[in-house]
Protein backbone atom coordinates (compact mmCIF):
# COMPACT_ATOMS: atom_id res chain seq x y z
CA UNK A 1 0.00 0.00 0.00
CA UNK A 2 1.48 3.32 -1.00
CA UNK A 3 1.36 6.36 1.23
CA UNK A 4 -0.01 8.53 -1.53
CA UNK A 5 -3.51 7.03 -1.23
CA UNK A 6 -5.05 9.91 0.72
CA UNK A 7 -7.47 12.79 0.78
CA UNK A 8 -5.53 16.07 0.64
CA UNK A 9 -6.07 18.46 3.51
CA UNK A 10 -8.83 21.00 3.12
CA UNK A 11 -6.43 23.65 4.41
CA UNK A 12 -3.85 23.21 1.68
CA UNK A 13 -3.50 26.04 -0.85
CA UNK A 14 -5.08 25.51 -4.23
CA UNK A 15 -2.99 23.12 -6.25
CA UNK A 16 -2.10 23.59 -9.89
CA UNK A 17 -3.83 22.11 -12.92
CA UNK A 18 -3.97 18.39 -13.50
CA UNK A 19 -1.18 17.92 -16.02
CA UNK A 20 -0.62 14.15 -16.22
CA UNK A 21 -3.58 13.01 -18.31
CA UNK A 22 -1.67 12.78 -21.59
CA UNK A 23 -1.09 9.10 -22.25
CA UNK A 24 2.39 8.29 -23.56
CA UNK A 25 1.96 5.03 -25.49
CA UNK A 26 4.37 2.13 -25.16
CA UNK A 27 5.52 0.86 -28.52
CA UNK A 28 6.04 -2.64 -27.14
CA UNK A 29 4.46 -4.70 -24.39
CA UNK A 30 7.20 -3.67 -21.99
CA UNK A 31 7.13 -4.82 -18.39
CA UNK A 32 8.48 -3.55 -15.07
CA UNK A 33 7.95 -4.42 -11.41
CA UNK A 34 8.05 -2.80 -7.99
CA UNK A 35 8.73 -5.04 -4.99
CA UNK A 36 8.03 -3.93 -1.42
CA UNK A 37 10.47 -5.65 0.95
CA UNK A 38 10.45 -6.02 4.72
CA UNK A 39 13.45 -4.78 6.71
CA UNK A 40 13.98 -7.26 9.55
CA UNK A 41 15.92 -7.16 12.79
CA UNK A 42 18.44 -10.00 12.56
CA UNK A 43 18.05 -11.05 16.21
CA UNK A 44 14.30 -10.76 16.82
CA UNK A 45 12.91 -11.21 13.32
CA UNK A 46 10.65 -8.21 13.91
CA UNK A 47 10.40 -5.30 11.50
CA UNK A 48 13.15 -2.73 11.94
CA UNK A 49 13.16 0.97 11.03
CA UNK A 50 16.28 0.72 8.91
CA UNK A 51 15.25 2.43 5.68
CA UNK A 52 17.15 5.67 6.31
CA UNK A 53 20.46 3.88 6.90
CA UNK A 54 19.88 1.44 4.07
CA UNK A 55 19.00 4.10 1.51
CA UNK A 56 22.00 6.20 2.51
CA UNK A 57 24.29 3.19 2.01
CA UNK A 58 22.69 2.39 -1.36
CA UNK A 59 23.16 6.00 -2.44
CA UNK A 60 26.85 5.85 -1.48
CA UNK A 61 27.16 2.81 -3.75
CA UNK A 62 25.38 4.63 -6.58
CA UNK A 63 22.70 1.95 -6.57
CA UNK A 64 19.59 2.89 -8.56
CA UNK A 65 16.16 1.30 -8.33
CA UNK A 66 15.97 1.46 -4.52
CA UNK A 67 13.64 3.92 -2.80
CA UNK A 68 11.75 4.69 0.39
CA UNK A 69 8.19 3.71 1.18
CA UNK A 70 5.78 5.13 3.73
CA UNK A 71 7.22 3.31 6.75
CA UNK A 72 10.87 3.07 7.75
CA UNK A 73 10.63 -0.72 7.86
CA UNK A 74 9.79 -0.88 4.14
CA UNK A 75 12.06 -0.78 1.10
CA UNK A 76 10.97 -0.54 -2.53
CA UNK A 77 12.98 -2.22 -5.28
CA UNK A 78 12.01 -1.41 -8.86
CA UNK A 79 13.23 -2.31 -12.32
CA UNK A 80 13.41 -0.15 -15.38
CA UNK A 81 11.59 -0.90 -18.62
CA UNK A 82 12.17 -4.52 -19.69
CA UNK A 83 11.26 -6.22 -22.98
CA UNK A 84 10.09 -9.45 -21.38
CA UNK A 85 10.19 -11.36 -18.10
CA UNK A 86 13.56 -12.93 -18.85
CA UNK A 87 15.11 -9.47 -19.22
CA UNK A 88 13.33 -8.36 -16.07
CA UNK A 89 14.78 -11.30 -14.14
CA UNK A 90 18.25 -10.51 -15.47
CA UNK A 91 17.93 -6.93 -14.23
CA UNK A 92 16.30 -7.69 -10.89
CA UNK A 93 18.39 -10.50 -9.44
CA UNK A 94 21.73 -8.61 -9.32
CA UNK A 95 19.98 -5.57 -7.85
CA UNK A 96 18.33 -7.64 -5.13
CA UNK A 97 21.61 -9.37 -4.39
CA UNK A 98 23.45 -6.08 -3.88
CA UNK A 99 20.69 -4.59 -1.75
CA UNK A 100 20.69 -7.69 0.43
CA UNK A 101 24.48 -7.51 0.90
CA UNK A 102 24.20 -3.87 1.94
CA UNK A 103 21.37 -4.68 4.35
CA UNK A 104 23.37 -7.54 5.87
CA UNK A 105 26.40 -5.30 6.32
CA UNK A 106 24.25 -2.96 8.41
CA UNK A 107 22.82 -5.78 10.53
CA UNK A 108 19.48 -6.25 8.77
CA UNK A 109 17.81 -9.12 6.98
CA UNK A 110 15.25 -8.64 4.20
CA UNK A 111 12.02 -10.61 3.95
CA UNK A 112 9.22 -11.23 1.48
CA UNK A 113 5.50 -11.51 2.24
CA UNK A 114 2.33 -9.44 2.25
CA UNK A 115 2.46 -8.66 5.98
CA UNK A 116 4.80 -9.30 8.88
CA UNK A 117 3.29 -12.07 11.05
CA UNK A 118 3.70 -10.60 14.54
CA UNK A 119 4.82 -6.97 14.26
CA UNK A 120 2.72 -4.41 16.14
CA UNK A 121 2.13 -1.83 13.44
CA UNK A 122 1.32 0.95 15.90
CA UNK A 123 4.99 0.96 16.93
CA UNK A 124 6.22 1.63 13.39
CA UNK A 125 7.86 4.89 12.34
CA UNK A 126 6.91 6.89 9.27
CA UNK A 127 9.74 7.70 6.86
CA UNK A 128 11.09 11.21 7.63
CA UNK A 129 9.92 13.08 4.55
CA UNK A 130 7.66 16.13 4.58
CA UNK A 131 5.11 14.49 2.29
CA UNK A 132 4.89 11.36 4.44
CA UNK A 133 4.58 13.38 7.63
CA UNK A 134 1.67 15.31 6.10
CA UNK A 135 0.00 12.06 5.10
CA UNK A 136 0.42 10.71 8.62
CA UNK A 137 -1.40 13.76 9.98
CA UNK A 138 -4.24 13.36 7.50
CA UNK A 139 -4.72 9.60 7.81
CA UNK A 140 -4.60 9.42 11.62
CA UNK A 141 -5.12 5.84 12.87
CA UNK A 142 -5.13 4.46 9.33
CA UNK A 143 -1.48 5.43 8.97
CA UNK A 144 -0.29 2.30 10.70
CA UNK A 145 -2.70 0.00 8.91
CA UNK A 146 -0.68 0.72 5.79
CA UNK A 147 2.27 -1.40 6.87
CA UNK A 148 1.68 -3.98 4.17
CA UNK A 149 3.80 -5.18 1.26
CA UNK A 150 2.78 -5.65 -2.35
CA UNK A 151 4.00 -6.56 -5.81
CA UNK A 152 3.18 -3.99 -8.49
CA UNK A 153 3.50 -4.92 -12.17
CA UNK A 154 3.49 -2.44 -15.08
CA UNK A 155 2.71 -3.59 -18.62
CA UNK A 156 2.99 -1.20 -21.56
CA UNK A 157 -0.08 -0.49 -23.68
CA UNK A 158 -0.74 1.39 -26.91
CA UNK A 159 -2.88 4.26 -25.65
CA UNK A 160 -5.43 5.60 -23.19
CA UNK A 161 -8.50 3.94 -24.71
CA UNK A 162 -6.58 0.67 -24.85
CA UNK A 163 -5.59 1.04 -21.18
CA UNK A 164 -9.25 1.41 -20.19
CA UNK A 165 -10.18 -1.50 -22.45
CA UNK A 166 -7.56 -3.70 -20.79
CA UNK A 167 -8.89 -2.73 -17.37
CA UNK A 168 -12.45 -3.54 -18.45
CA UNK A 169 -11.35 -6.90 -19.81
CA UNK A 170 -9.11 -7.97 -16.94
CA UNK A 171 -10.95 -6.69 -13.86
CA UNK A 172 -12.68 -10.08 -13.67
CA UNK A 173 -9.29 -11.77 -13.12
CA UNK A 174 -8.09 -9.61 -10.24
CA UNK A 175 -9.39 -12.14 -7.66
CA UNK A 176 -7.38 -14.87 -9.42
CA UNK A 177 -4.21 -12.79 -9.16
CA UNK A 178 -4.86 -11.98 -5.52
CA UNK A 179 -5.38 -15.64 -4.67
CA UNK A 180 -2.21 -16.71 -6.50
CA UNK A 181 -0.16 -14.13 -4.61
CA UNK A 182 -1.85 -14.36 -1.19
CA UNK A 183 0.82 -14.38 1.53
CA UNK A 184 -0.61 -12.38 4.43
CA UNK A 185 -2.65 -14.53 6.83
CA UNK A 186 -1.29 -12.93 10.02
CA UNK A 187 -1.60 -9.43 11.46
CA UNK A 188 -0.16 -8.35 14.79
CA UNK A 189 0.45 -11.91 15.97
CA UNK A 190 -3.07 -13.09 15.13
CA UNK A 191 -4.22 -15.59 12.52
CA UNK A 192 -6.88 -13.51 10.78
CA UNK A 193 -8.45 -16.49 9.02
CA UNK A 194 -7.93 -14.59 5.76
CA UNK A 195 -5.72 -15.56 2.85
CA UNK A 196 -4.83 -11.87 2.38
CA UNK A 197 -5.31 -9.50 5.27
CA UNK A 198 -3.29 -7.02 3.21
CA UNK A 199 -6.16 -6.88 0.72
CA UNK A 200 -8.69 -6.27 3.49
CA UNK A 201 -6.59 -3.50 5.05
CA UNK A 202 -6.03 -1.81 1.69
CA UNK A 203 -9.77 -1.30 1.24
CA UNK A 204 -9.81 1.20 4.10
CA UNK A 205 -7.62 3.69 2.26
CA UNK A 206 -9.25 6.39 0.08
CA UNK A 207 -8.94 5.68 -3.65
CA UNK A 208 -7.91 2.09 -2.97
CA UNK A 209 -9.50 -1.23 -3.87
CA UNK A 210 -11.26 -2.08 -7.11
CA UNK A 211 -11.44 0.64 -9.77
CA UNK A 212 -14.54 2.44 -10.96
CA UNK A 213 -15.97 1.53 -14.34
CA UNK A 214 -15.12 3.77 -17.30
CA UNK A 215 -16.29 3.39 -20.88
CA UNK A 216 -13.19 5.03 -22.41
CA UNK A 217 -10.20 7.26 -21.73
CA UNK A 218 -12.26 10.46 -21.96
CA UNK A 219 -14.54 9.09 -19.24
CA UNK A 220 -11.54 8.42 -16.99
CA UNK A 221 -10.11 11.90 -17.64
CA UNK A 222 -13.43 13.48 -16.67
CA UNK A 223 -13.39 11.56 -13.39
CA UNK A 224 -9.83 12.68 -12.66
CA UNK A 225 -10.61 16.33 -13.34
CA UNK A 226 -13.65 16.23 -11.07
CA UNK A 227 -11.70 14.60 -8.26
CA UNK A 228 -8.87 17.08 -8.77
CA UNK A 229 -11.24 20.04 -8.67
CA UNK A 230 -12.80 18.60 -5.52
CA UNK A 231 -9.30 18.54 -3.98
CA UNK A 232 -9.48 14.77 -3.55
CA UNK A 233 -6.40 14.09 -5.69
CA UNK A 234 -3.45 16.09 -6.95
CA UNK A 235 -2.41 13.72 -9.74
CA UNK A 236 -3.47 10.42 -11.28
CA UNK A 237 -0.85 8.61 -9.20
CA UNK A 238 -2.94 9.46 -6.10
CA UNK A 239 -5.49 6.91 -7.32
CA UNK A 240 -4.35 3.59 -5.91
CA UNK A 241 -6.76 1.07 -7.35
CA UNK A 242 -5.97 -2.63 -7.74
CA UNK A 243 -5.50 -1.90 -11.43
CA UNK A 244 -4.99 1.59 -12.81
CA UNK A 245 -3.68 3.41 -15.89
CA UNK A 246 -0.35 5.23 -15.57
CA UNK A 247 -0.47 7.75 -18.45
CA UNK A 248 3.01 9.19 -17.94
CA UNK A 249 4.55 5.72 -18.03
CA UNK A 250 2.31 4.40 -20.80
CA UNK A 251 1.30 1.38 -18.74
CA UNK A 252 -1.49 -0.41 -17.00
CA UNK A 253 -0.34 -1.03 -13.44
CA UNK A 254 -1.54 -4.07 -11.51
CA UNK A 255 -1.46 -3.46 -7.73
CA UNK A 256 -3.68 -6.33 -6.60
CA UNK A 257 -0.94 -8.78 -5.59
CA UNK A 258 0.50 -9.49 -2.16
CA UNK A 259 4.29 -9.63 -2.16
CA UNK A 260 4.87 -13.37 -2.73
CA UNK A 261 7.28 -15.40 -0.63
CA UNK A 262 9.45 -16.44 -3.58
CA UNK A 263 10.96 -14.83 -6.65
CA UNK A 264 9.69 -17.74 -8.71
CA UNK A 265 6.13 -16.72 -7.89
CA UNK A 266 7.01 -13.06 -8.63
CA UNK A 267 8.22 -13.97 -12.12
CA UNK A 268 5.32 -16.35 -12.71
CA UNK A 269 2.76 -13.70 -11.80
CA UNK A 270 4.57 -11.10 -13.90
CA UNK A 271 4.49 -13.44 -16.88
CA UNK A 272 0.79 -14.08 -16.37
CA UNK A 273 0.01 -10.37 -16.15
CA UNK A 274 2.04 -9.52 -19.22
CA UNK A 275 0.46 -12.37 -21.17
CA UNK A 276 -3.06 -11.41 -20.10
CA UNK A 277 -2.45 -7.82 -21.16
CA UNK A 278 -1.05 -8.81 -24.54
CA UNK A 279 -3.92 -11.21 -25.20
CA UNK A 280 -6.42 -8.56 -24.12
CA UNK A 281 -4.91 -5.94 -26.44
CA UNK A 282 -4.99 -8.32 -29.39
CA UNK A 283 -8.64 -9.07 -28.79
CA UNK A 284 -9.52 -5.39 -28.45
CA UNK A 285 -7.65 -4.48 -31.63
CA UNK A 286 -9.81 -6.98 -33.50
CA UNK A 287 -13.04 -6.00 -31.73
CA UNK A 288 -12.74 -2.35 -30.63
CA UNK A 289 -16.32 -2.20 -29.31
CA UNK A 290 -15.33 -4.62 -26.58
CA UNK A 291 -13.17 -1.89 -25.00
CA UNK A 292 -16.26 -0.62 -23.19
CA UNK A 293 -16.40 -3.95 -21.41
CA UNK A 294 -19.26 -5.20 -19.30
CA UNK A 295 -19.82 -3.24 -16.11
CA UNK A 296 -21.37 -6.34 -14.53
CA UNK A 297 -17.82 -7.71 -14.30
CA UNK A 298 -17.03 -4.87 -11.90
CA UNK A 299 -20.03 -5.66 -9.73
CA UNK A 300 -19.15 -9.35 -9.58
CA UNK A 301 -15.45 -8.63 -9.00
CA UNK A 302 -16.32 -7.03 -5.65
CA UNK A 303 -17.73 -10.31 -4.37
CA UNK A 304 -15.03 -12.44 -5.97
CA UNK A 305 -12.27 -10.29 -4.53
CA UNK A 306 -13.72 -10.78 -1.07
CA UNK A 307 -13.89 -14.55 -1.64
CA UNK A 308 -10.23 -14.56 -2.74
CA UNK A 309 -9.30 -12.38 0.25
CA UNK A 310 -10.98 -14.82 2.61
CA UNK A 311 -10.33 -18.23 1.05
CA UNK A 312 -7.52 -17.75 -1.47
CA UNK A 313 -7.45 -20.46 -4.12
CA UNK A 314 -10.06 -22.44 -2.17
CA UNK A 315 -12.72 -19.86 -3.06
CA UNK A 316 -15.73 -20.68 -5.21
CA UNK A 317 -15.87 -17.66 -7.48
CA UNK A 318 -18.78 -16.33 -9.52
CA UNK A 319 -18.09 -16.79 -13.22
CA UNK A 320 -21.26 -15.50 -14.90
CA UNK A 321 -23.83 -12.76 -14.21
CA UNK A 322 -26.30 -15.61 -13.81
CA UNK A 323 -24.44 -16.76 -10.70
CA UNK A 324 -22.61 -19.84 -11.97
CA UNK A 325 -19.67 -20.63 -9.68
CA UNK A 326 -16.42 -22.48 -10.15
CA UNK A 327 -13.53 -23.29 -7.85
CA UNK A 328 -10.83 -20.65 -8.16
CA UNK A 329 -8.10 -23.29 -8.43
CA UNK A 330 -9.88 -24.82 -11.43
CA UNK A 331 -10.49 -21.41 -12.96
CA UNK A 332 -6.83 -20.44 -12.55
CA UNK A 333 -5.74 -23.70 -14.20
CA UNK A 334 -8.01 -22.95 -17.17
CA UNK A 335 -6.70 -19.42 -17.42
CA UNK A 336 -3.07 -20.54 -17.40
CA UNK A 337 -3.79 -23.08 -20.13
CA UNK A 338 -5.52 -20.42 -22.25
CA UNK A 339 -2.55 -18.08 -21.90
CA UNK A 340 0.08 -20.68 -22.77
CA UNK A 341 0.11 -20.08 -26.58
CA UNK A 342 0.46 -16.31 -26.16
CA UNK A 343 3.26 -16.77 -23.61
CA UNK A 344 5.07 -19.07 -26.05
CA UNK A 345 4.92 -16.33 -28.71
CA UNK A 346 6.16 -13.57 -26.42
CA UNK A 347 9.01 -15.37 -24.68
CA UNK A 348 7.41 -15.80 -21.25
CA UNK A 349 6.41 -19.46 -21.54
CA UNK A 350 8.93 -20.82 -19.04
CA UNK A 351 7.88 -18.37 -16.36
CA UNK A 352 4.18 -19.03 -16.91
CA UNK A 353 4.92 -22.76 -16.80
CA UNK A 354 6.36 -22.33 -13.31
CA UNK A 355 2.78 -21.69 -12.15
CA UNK A 356 1.37 -24.58 -14.16
CA UNK A 357 4.01 -27.10 -13.11
CA UNK A 358 2.93 -27.16 -9.47
CA UNK A 359 0.74 -30.17 -8.74
CA UNK A 360 -1.04 -28.16 -6.06
CA UNK A 361 -0.99 -24.39 -6.27
CA UNK A 362 -0.18 -23.70 -2.64
CA UNK A 363 -0.40 -20.06 -1.64
CA UNK A 364 2.09 -18.31 0.58
CA UNK A 365 -0.64 -17.97 3.17
CA UNK A 366 -1.22 -21.73 3.15
CA UNK A 367 2.48 -22.25 3.66
CA UNK A 368 2.85 -19.76 6.52
CA UNK A 369 -0.30 -20.88 8.31
CA UNK A 370 0.71 -24.51 8.03
CA UNK A 371 4.19 -23.76 9.38
CA UNK A 372 2.82 -22.01 12.44
CA UNK A 373 0.30 -24.73 13.18
CA UNK A 374 3.09 -27.30 12.88
CA UNK A 375 5.74 -25.49 14.93
CA UNK A 376 3.98 -22.82 17.00
CA UNK A 377 7.10 -20.74 16.44
CA UNK A 378 7.10 -17.32 14.76
CA UNK A 379 10.79 -17.79 13.94
CA UNK A 380 9.87 -20.59 11.52
CA UNK A 381 7.71 -18.14 9.59
CA UNK A 382 10.43 -15.50 9.52
CA UNK A 383 12.89 -18.06 8.15
CA UNK A 384 10.37 -18.92 5.43
CA UNK A 385 10.11 -15.23 4.54
CA UNK A 386 13.83 -14.52 4.39
CA UNK A 387 15.53 -17.77 3.27
CA UNK A 388 13.95 -19.33 0.12
CA UNK A 389 14.26 -16.19 -2.00
CA UNK A 390 17.92 -15.86 -1.00
CA UNK A 391 18.51 -19.39 -2.28
CA UNK A 392 16.87 -18.28 -5.53
CA UNK A 393 19.32 -15.39 -5.74
CA UNK A 394 22.22 -17.79 -5.46
CA UNK A 395 20.71 -20.10 -8.06
CA UNK A 396 20.26 -17.07 -10.32
CA UNK A 397 23.94 -16.22 -9.87
CA UNK A 398 24.96 -19.67 -11.10
CA UNK A 399 22.53 -19.81 -14.02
Amino acid sequence: MSAAALIPSQQEPAHGPLEDLEFHPSAENSVGVELELQILDRDTGDLSSGAVRLLAACAEEGLEGVSAEFMQSQLEIKTGICHNVAALRTALIPLLRRVRFIANSLGYDLGLGGTHPFNRAANSAVFPAERYQRIQDQMAWLTHQGLVFGLHVHVGVAGGDMAIGVMNTLVQYLPHLLALSASSPFWGGIDTGLASVRSALSRMIPHGGLPHYFANWKDFCTYCRVMHDCRAIQATKDIHWDIRPRPQLGTVEFRICDMPLTLGRVFGLTALLRTLTIASQRLLEQRPKMRQGDRRHYWIAVENKWLATRYGLDAKCIRTPGGKRRGLTEDVARLLEQMRPTAAETGDADFLASLQSQEKLETGSDRLRGLYRETGDWRALIEEMKTPWVRELEEGKRS
